[in-house]
């Protein structure tokens, strides 16, 4: 069976490409802002385009990680935002395939969190919402993940602990919300997960997350003593001070119970994900020998 991947060339596609291949899966992944030569171009925005693609591969199950993902973008331009989150999706349902499609806790108020599957939505911001229609726009056999928090190895570097890791890695602070609370979540993880709950046949809705909550305040200090960076350069603010577009959902995160029944790994804690992401990427004195080596290399 051949599986398509939406947006691989970001942090969650990229993973799922990985987690495909391990698992001795056929798969094809697609990108559209961030080219890469082994991925298939794709603007998922193009009904038309869309259905050839699905096609041309015989894809028989779909995931869509793929997202306009800058809430105050969306909550700023809700025409772009409806074309990219959930037209795009509504293409690929039309198709006929199965889709794993990737959602979050922005479809909640985030007031009384962890939220359970069962728990009443009710989205603050246009891309809550859009979110939320996605979900209902993918079909009756779907499996639709939500998640939040996603940090990680990614080809583009923008995650939030990449950005931590730049800020402080030159000295400088980085202000931090304190009162976003939500479940931190490692995006090989979520990517192994959401390929087995697939392989398991899992349809309807299933949270996975890392099985903590955190501030995003605690969780940057956690990261900047991680990477042996300095946590003092780490400073707390509040949403409210920020002064953002979208409002956000405060206190999140998820119970992921129903998910963790049906694997048999652990979704792991955003402690052990920081420590494998180190391993992965080194820490900042040896990224900044290999930033000097390649400076070298291309001189010579």
């Amino acid at each position: 069976m051949t599986a398509l991947v939406i947006g691989a060339s970001g942090q969650v596609g990229g993973a799922l490409l990985a987690a495909l291949h391990a698992a001795g899966q056929a798969v094809v992944g697609t990108s559209c802002a961030h080219p890469q030569a082994h991925l298939r171009t794709l603007d998922i925005r193009d009904a038309a385009a869309v259905r050839r693609c699905v096609e041309e591969t015989a894809a028989q199950v779909v995931y869509v990680p793929a997202s306009l993902t800058n809430v105050d973008y969306c909550e700023l331009h809700p025409e772009e935002s409806f074309a990219s989150n959930v037209a795009s999706v509504r293409h690929l349902a039309a198709c006929g395939v199965r889709l794993v499609y990737f959602s979050s806790d922005y479809v909640f108020a985030g007031d009384r969190g962890p939220y359970r599957e069962t728990d009443p939505v009710g989205p603050l911001c246009v891309y809550g919402q859009h979110k939320l229609l996605a979900e209902q726009s993918a079909g009756a056999d779907a499996l639709i993940i939500r998640t939040t928090v996603v940090y990680g190895p990614e080809v583009q570097g923008k995650n939030f602990i990449y950005r931590l890791r730049s800020v402080l890695g030159d000295g400088k602070t980085l202000t931090v919300p304190v009162d976003q609370v939500g479940s931190p979540t490692y995006g090989p993880n979520l990517a192994q997960a959401a390929v087995a709950l697939e392989r398991k046949g899992a349809t309807g809705v299933y949270h996975v997350a890392g099985p903590q909550r955190i501030s995003r305040y605690e969780l940057a200090r956690k990261a900047a003593a991680v990477f042996g960076l300095d946590p003092a350069l780490v400073r707390p603010v509040t949403t409210a001070e920020l002064k953002q577009p979208a409002a956000r959902p405060l206190d999140a995160g998820m119970i992921c119970d129903k998910a963790q029944a049906e694997l048999s790994f652990p979704l792991i804690s955003y402690g052990e994900g920081l420590q494998l992401m180190r391993a992965e990427l080194g820490g900042v004195g040896e990224l900044h020998k290999m930033a000097a080596a390649g400076v070298a290399s291309r001189s010579a």
